[in-house]
């Protein structure tokens, strides 16, 4: 496996490591379960920081493309196959030759080229997605985020909605470009559209590293609540999330929707996370010697970067 890191590129380093691996994994230079060096000898190798290196491994997981197992390192995970790429490099090394024999020289070639595909495959604006969620504030938050920025519109749905009338995602895929679903409902929604005839991005809502700190300097055995809209969306942001942890800590989960259980949370529980969504509601209903913490979630900016990769190559194939 050689991955070459190119100065001129409009890319930087660490979306440079990705495309390669990308290519070498669609191309089967890197097959089904190959091990990939470590990020320490990656770093060494290309002389750059190990965080970076670490940075791409992340995200191609994230994407489905690698795993990472403890202890034993990072590989490529098996996915559907990709169309054969060997007619694409026939194609590029034939323009390649076209221009060298036409007089240009290998940097006007790769200049040319790679400013070419970079404002080719940036064109998201007015792009289509489906936004799938299981409730209504963390659909109107992604959507908000995603139109601000990548000036895309955005079609919002519950989960639920889906799961109780498939035909429903029929009707709303007509003229969808891209769908992006919550991380922790991309199953489901798999379990509803097996082939959906789109490319599905899962998005994560993650909490603010102050908040994850806060969590870790509570007490054992003080009695901590979670809340959320909905009971489902409690369980996808908190339950999952690493705000989950501290064995010490006497936990209860309660959505703004499950009556008893989230009056037994504001009686039993001296601190209460509360999303962003919730936060003034659980406020007007707790005692003043009740802590509420505001959970603020938002969307990871390599998860925005990666929805306008994936809507840009959507976009381009329709062409």
């Amino acid at each position: 496996m050689s991955v070459v890191l190119h100065k001129k590129s409009p890319f930087g380093i660490k979306d440079q490591i990705k495309r390669q691996i990308r290519i070498m994994v669609d191309s089967g230079e890197l097959s089904v379960g190959q091990s990939l060096p470590s990020a320490r000898d990656m770093a060494k190798t290309l002389n750059i920081n190990r965080n970076t290196v670490l940075a791409a491994y992340r995200e191609l997981v994230t994407e489905g493309i690698l795993e990472t197992v403890v202890g034993s390192g990072t590989f490529i995970k098996e996915r559907k196959v990709q169309r054969e790429t060997e007619a694409l490099k026939q194609i590029v090394d034939e323009a390649f030759e076209k221009a060298l024999h036409a007089g240009f020289s290998p940097d006007q070639i790769t200049d040319f080229l790679l400013n070419q595909a970079t404002s080719y495959f940036q064109d998201t604006e007015g792009a289509r997605v489906l936004v799938v969620e299981c409730n209504s504030d963390a659909l109107d938050d992604i959507s908000t985020t995603l139109r601000r920025d990548l000036s895309v519109r955005t079609t919002n749905v519950f989960i639920q909605d889906l799961e109780s009338d498939p035909r429903l995602a029929a009707n709303l895929l007509s003229d969808i470009d891209l769908i992006v679903c919550g991380f922790n409902h991309v199953e489901e929604l798999r379990n509803v559209m097996p082939s959906p005839p789109v490319e599905v991005v899962a998005v994560l809502l993650k909490p603010e590293i102050r908040i994850m700190n806060e969590l870790l300097q509570l007490p054992p055995g003080t009695s901590v609540g979670f809340t959320c809209a909905t009971q489902r969306s409690t369980e996808t942001f908190y339950r999952e999330a690493i705000l989950s942890a501290g064995s010490s800590l006497i936990k209860i989960w309660a959505g703004l929707d499950q009556g008893p259980e989230l009056q037994k949370l504001l009686e039993k529980c001296s601190v209460i996370f509360a999303s962003h969504y919730v936060y003034d509601r659980i406020i007007r209903m707790t005692d003043a010697d009740r802590r509420v913490i505001k959970v603020e979630l938002t969307i990871d900016r390599n998860n925005i970067e990666l929805i306008r990769e994936r809507l840009a190559v959507s976009r381009a194939l329709r062409r």
